[in-house]
């Protein structure tokens, strides 16, 4: 079991391990330990079913059976030539999942099955180090201050829904503008795809302080772009990183099976928050 850094911000890519078949216990371990330490964790060449996905995935916490996709599965698949795949084509913005629920996802698991010959790279940011980059002055600007997550599930998932457009379904929930992950670990918590609103700004001034702030979490110095090779298999820390997607021709086949995964049992579950 070897381990190579994949950026000198995040990531890790462990050769030597197949994940085909059972795991040693301190393989285990050692798989739970880098992920904690480098957020990310990608391993090449694995030839996977759904059970043995599953398996590996679940290493790192419950499957979370929450939003409109998973009510009665324990994967998806994220595809533009299946007839039930979801996310399928075009650019997916710089942003975490189920930010819009009290407790969003601790990790998601990817692994590529067909994937284009050139684009639909996932790019991750490491918004710990984001955290760490912002001015005194931004800090101060965030400190205390929530935003409005929300997501409208029937809509179109590269447009960002404002409070006022959204149906009264649809989920939503406050968050602070940083938080401490679970390794005491300082995180800006900042999603412009889901943002509908920032406590005590305008509209306008919350587009600008996203705009700011954006341009931090897109920098590449703190990131990762990944080019997907089939067998590739990747599970991310959900909180301490947020990921992107570049565009790619929508005539090329791309399909990967996403396991998402909760904090515990009582997260994997359907728990839905309502702002306040």
């Amino acid at each position: 079991m070897e381990m190579t850094m994949l950026s000198p911000a995040l990531g890790v890519e462990i050769s030597g391990v197949d994940l085909s078949q059972p795991l040693e216990a301190h393989t285990s371990a050692l798989l739970r330990l880098a992920f904690t330490e480098h957020h990310l964790v990608l391993l090449r060449d694995q030839t996977l079913d759904d059970a043995a996905q599953i398996g590996f995935a679940t290493l790192f916490g419950p499957i979370s059976h929450r939003g409109a996709f998973m009510k009665q599965r324990d994967f998806t698949h994220v595809s533009n030539v299946r007839e039930d795949g979801i996310l399928g084509g075009g650019v997916l913005h710089f942003h975490s999942d189920h930010t819009f629920f009290r407790h969003p996802l601790k990790a998601i698991c990817l692994y590529a099955i067909e994937v284009p010959e050139e684009g639909g790279d996932t790019l991750f940011s490491n918004v710990v180090m984001a955290h760490d980059r912002l001015t005194d002055a931004m800090r101060a600007r965030l400190e205390n201050r929530r935003s409005l997550q929300l997501f409208d599930y029937t809509g179109d998932y590269n447009r960002r829904t404002l409070a006022e457009d959204a149906p009264e379904d649809a989920p939503r929930c406050w968050h602070s503008l940083t938080r401490t992950d679970d390794a005491g670990r300082e995180v800006l918590f900042m999603h412009a795809h889901t943002t509908a609103a920032i406590e005590g700004l305008s509209h306008e001034e919350a587009d600008t302080l996203m705009d700011e702030l954006v341009t931090v979490i897109a920098d590449p110095a703190i990131g990762y772009r990944h080019q997907w090779r089939p067998g590739d298999i990747l599970i991310w820390n959900n909180i301490t990183l947020q990921h992107a997607r570049t565009d790619f021709d929508p005539s090329q086949p791309r399909t990967l099976r996403r396991v998402p995964i909760a904090v515990n049992e009582a997260q994997a579950r359907d728990e839905t928050a309502t702002a306040p």
